[in-house]
C-alpha cells in the first residue's frame, strides 16, 4: 500500500475527541448525579480508546523508514553538528587565513551532510568523518586556539601555529575531495589528497590520536 494514501490521525484527537463527548453529554445530562458522571465519564474513555486504536493501526500500516535512511540521516546530523562547533570556533581565531580555513571546512561539511542525505548508499564513504575526524578536527582548532593564547602572552611556538595552519589548509582541500568523491559512483579510494590529511592532522603538536584514512567507512 502506498503511505502517501495512508492518513494518520493526529496525537491529540483522540483527547480532543473524548473531551467534547464528555463536555456535550455533560450538557444534555444531569451531571449532578453521580451515576451520570461515571457513565458520561465511560462513554468518553471509550471514544479515546476507540480512536487511539484506530490511530495505532493507521501507523502499522506505514512501513518503518529505511535503515539505510535513518543511518545516513544520522550521518548527516553529525557532520552539521561538527559545522557548527567549527563555526563556533572560528571567530576567536585572529588569523584571517586561518578562520578562512576553518569556515571552508564547515561549509564543505554541510555539502557532505546533505549529499550523505540526499543519497544514502553514500553513507560509508562519510562514516568515519563523521564519527571520529570531525572531533578531531575540532580539537586541531582548540590546540591551536591555546597556541594563539600562549604567543599571545610571549611564548614562541609559531612554528607549531604554522604546522597546524598548513594542517588546516590541507584538511579543506582533502575534505573538498571528499565532496568530489561523494558524487561519483565509484568506491573512493585513498587518494594524495586523503593523504595529505592524514599526515598533517597526525602530527605532535595537535596531541590528537593517530589518524587512519585508509578507509573511509
Amino acid at each position: 500500500m502506498n503511505n502517501e494514501k495512508i492518513k494518520v490521525l493526529p496525537a491529540g484527537v483522540p483527547f480532543a475527541a473524548a473531551g467534547a463527548v464528555w463536555f456535550v453529554l455533560a450538557m444534555i445530562l444531569p451531571v449532578y448525579k453521580l451515576s451520570m458522571v461515571i457513565i458520561i465519564s465511560v462513554i468518553a474513555a471509550a471514544v479515546c480508546g476507540l480512536l487511539i486504536a484506530k490511530r495505532n493501526k493507521q501507523l502499522a500500516l506505514l512501513p518503518p523508514p529505511p535503515t539505510v535512511k535513518v543511518r545516513a540521516e544520522e550521518l548527516a546530523k553529525k557532520l552539521d553538528e561538527g559545522r557548527d562547533v567549527l563555526l563556533a570556533k572560528a571567530p576567536e581565531v585572529a588569523s584571517s587565513q586561518v578562520r578562512a580555513s576553518i569556515t571552508s571546512i564547515a561549509a564543505t561539511l554541510e555539502k557532505i551532510a546533505d549529499e550523505v542525505e540526499a543519497d544514502p548508499k553514500d553513507r560509508n564513504k562519510a562514516r568515519k568523518l563523521a564519527n571520529h575526524y570531525v572531533g578531531m578536527l575540532a580539537e586541531l582548532v582548540d590546540k591551536y586556539l591555546l597556541m594563539q593564547k600562549q604567543a599571545a602572552d610571549g611564548i614562541n611556538i609559531t612554528t607549531s601555529m604554522a604546522k597546524i595552519e598548513e594542517g588546516l589548509a590541507g584538511a579543506d582541500a582533502a575534505l573538498k575531495k571528499v565532496l568530489d568523491d561523494l558524487f561519483t559512483d565509484e568506491a573512493m579510494e585513498v587518494s594524495a589528497d586523503i593523504a595529505v590529511l592524514e599526515n598533517l592532522l597526525n602530527m605532535e603538536t595537535a596531541e590528537v590520536n593517530k589518524m587512519d584514512f585508509s578507509v573511509l567507512e
